[in-house]
Parts: C-alpha cells; sequence; structure tokens
C-alpha cells in the first residue's frame, strides 16, 4: 500500500516537473487566452483549459488516497492558481443582473469564463437546496466520462447571531463535451441540509439570510471561501411549513 508520504512526494515531484510550462498559463504574467468575439459574452480568459486539465490530473492522482492527503492537495492547488481568479474582472454586467433577478447579490467571485450560478434556492419541507449551474464552454472539465471533474455548490444559512453557517455540501459530476454541439448547458446540485439544522428551524415563516458558494473541482472549505472558479450567491429564504 502507498503511504501517504509517498503519494505527496509523487505528486510534488510531477508539479515541480511540469512548474516550467505552467508558468506560462498560470504565473503573474499568464497569457489571456481568447474565443471569437461571437462566441461568448466572456471571450478570454487568464487560465486557459490546460491548467484545468493539470488540475483534473492531479486531483486523479489521489482519487483513492486518505481525505486528509485530498485535503492538501487542494489546499496546495488553490494556493498555486489563484492568480486565475483575475477572471473576475471580464465578468460582464449581465450576470450581476441575472442574479439580480433571482433575487441574489453576486460576491466570492472566481472565474466564470468555464461556469456559473446566478441563481438558488431553498425548499424547506424537503430541507433541499436547488443551484442551477450554467456550463458555458465544452472543455476544460477533464476527459470524458472519466475522470471528468466536479462543480462544488455549499450552502450557508444565518444562525440566531447573523453568523453564517454551513447547512449542506454537494457535487455534481461532468466531463469536456462528446460531440459537436456548442453550449450552454444546465447542471444542478441538490443539496439536502445536514449539518447545523438549527439555522433551519423551526418552520414558522421566518426569514433567514442564506449564502451559496459554487466552485469548480475545489470545494467550498468555508462560508467565506472565495473560489477560483465559479462565485457565491447572497439571498434570503423563507423557513415555511
Amino acid at each position: 500500500m502507498i503511504s501517504i508520504a509517498s503519494m505527496i512526494c509523487r505528486y510534488r515531484g510531477a508539479v515541480r516537473s511540469r512548474a516550467a510550462r505552467m508558468a506560462l498559463a498560470a504565473g503573474s504574467a499568464a497569457v489571456l487566452v481568447s474565443l471569437p468575439q461571437a462566441a461568448l459574452a466572456q471571450t478570454q480568459t487568464v487560465c486557459g483549459a490546460e491548467v484545468k486539465e493539470e488540475i483534473v490530473k492531479a486531483l486523479a492522482s489521489v482519487e483513492a488516497a486518505p481525505d486528509e492527503v485530498k485535503a492538501r492537495l487542494h489546499k496546495e492547488l488553490y494556493a498555486k492558481y489563484q492568480v486565475c481568479t483575475d477572471d473576475a474582472k471580464f465578468v460582464p454586467a449581465s450576470f450581476f443582473e441575472a442574479a439580480r433577478q433571482c433575487g441574489a447579490v453576486v460576491s466570492n467571485l472566481g472565474s466564470l469564463f468555464f461556469e456559473e450560478m446566478s441563481c438558488a434556492g431553498y425548499d424547506p419541507q424537503r430541507r433541499t437546496f436547488a443551484a442551477p449551474i450554467k456550463i458555458k464552454q465544452t472543455f476544460g472539465f477533464g476527459p470524458a466520462p472519466l475522470p471528468g471533474s466536479r462543480e462544488y455548490v455549499l450552502h450557508c444559512v444565518a444562525d440566531n447571531t447573523g453568523t453564517l453557517q454551513p447547512v449542506g455540501r454537494d457535487s455534481v459530476h461532468l466531463a469536456n463535451s462528446i460531440g459537436n454541439k456548442p453550449p450552454t448547458w444546465q447542471f444542478a446540485a441538490i443539496v439536502n441540509a445536514s449539518e447545523n439544522l438549527q439555522t433551519i428551524y423551526p418552520m414558522t415563516g421566518q426569514t433567514r439570510r442564506a449564502k451559496s458558494i459554487l466552485s469548480w473541482a475545489l470545494p467550498p472549505t468555508s462560508c467565506d471561501f472565495t473560489p477560483i472558479w465559479g462565485n457565491a450567491l447572497n439571498y434570503r429564504i423563507r423557513l415555511d411549513q
């Protein structure tokens, strides 16, 4: 059986061997990758599909590893590729308007070149959140059908003191598109509340502040998490019977 230490060493060695060519894609002087103007409202990205494919490979290499190894790798990848959040400057005004139409305010904004979440809602009777995720590119999600990658969503609800607490988290799997059909596609993460249930009881019609965070590949670690790829929405829910 491969030890945790050896798995970490293997991953670090692989990262070092790729450092030179990855610097062009994810360094502070990253070259913008562009699409034809007619393709999408946002036509350029700081970190192209090759960066995301490298992340998919790194995550696949520890798929069977203990949770602590995965968490350590997630932390390393987050630190390494934070520069990709510079894409936030290219997000069109139409996205903020779409969130506003859903009764939400955008925060914790990362890159939305590949995916975005402009709406989220809560079913209090089923204790279930629903978060539609718009997939905007045919690439950048890993080989199809496997390993592909995951779109993670964390939902938080404010407690009696107004502090946001995590109440549910889950993900939806996807991969690069097969065939020539163009985007967009609508995925959805359906998440049952299973943590800090005191924040969603009693169901007496009271309203609560809620926050939902979309993050590609790297699971959100807290209600303050800013994704590299994805965004957060702030909105209100009502706890009806």
